[in-house]
């Protein structure tokens, strides 16, 4: 059996960054950063999508059903308020690109420190 989510989901920028560094070289490249991973480690229902409830975790202890919910309707191109695969890969890519700010390929621990729990859009 898997770990419970809340074990699963990393709360630091440090610990996302140790997670999802799974070759060990110092930097994500944007397979480390894949939706069927994201999927993963997210999709509590089964349904290979998720869902605000899903995504919550992600956010922070704080986060309300709300917010959630705006968070999974930047990335949301069919309006059910569910991310797909095609809908995380279109969204991680485009954030992939924000967070690489030296324009790398890959996000070394300052660049996921520097925007860790940032928005892209929005300003929440």
């Amino acid at each position: 059996a898997s770990a419970p989510l809340a074990a699963q989901v990393a709360t630091s920028a440090n610990e996302r960054f140790d997670r999802l560094d799974v070759n060990h070289d110092g930097g994500l490249s944007k397979y480390e950063m894949d939706a069927e991973i994201f999927i993963g480690v997210l999709d509590t229902d089964g349904d290979h999508q998720i869902g605000p409830s899903e995504l919550a975790p992600l956010l922070g202890t704080n986060v309300t059903p709300e917010r959630a919910l705006d968070r999974v309707r930047v990335a949301d191109r069919n309006a059910d308020d569910k991310l797909n695969a095609d809908e995380i890969d279109r969204a991680a890519g485009m954030r992939f690109k924000w967070m690489d700010a030296n324009g790398d390929g890959n996000i070394d621990r300052q660049e996921l420190s520097d925007r860790f729990g940032v928005p892209m859009v929005g300003g929440k």
